[in-house]
């Protein structure tokens, strides 16, 4: 049992809600649910974290995986491998030297 402290009203009784799962009486300071016995019977109205938080950090992580995604894909098309495969593109006549043909 909880104590009260000497100057609250000790009258007036706790604020009551239905349980999540069986719709009972069910008082707001209440672990269980005296009717089914469920834990936390229950749901806050207010958000537990502020709104606007969530949403900052939404973006910001949307923010780093474009960046992410922006920097692996230029390391995989301008990379050294791809350096590596355009060498062999070249044209043959531009690799070998020219022929004297006197």
């Amino acid at each position: 049992m909880t104590t009260m402290a000497s100057g609250a009203n000790d009258n007036t009784p706790p604020e009551l809600t239905s349980c999540r799962l069986c719709e009972a009486p069910v008082a707001r300071d209440a672990a269980r649910c005296p009717s089914c016995g469920v834990k936390t019977p229950w749901v806050p109205d207010e958000p537990s974290a502020n709104p606007r938080l969530i949403r900052v950090a939404m973006w910001g992580g949307g923010i780093v995986v474009l960046i992410m995604l922006l920097f692996v894909s230029g390391v995989l098309m301008f990379g050294p491998a791809a350096e590596d495969r355009e060498r062999g593109h070249r044209p043959s006549a531009a690799a070998t030297p020219p022929r004297d043909t006197r």
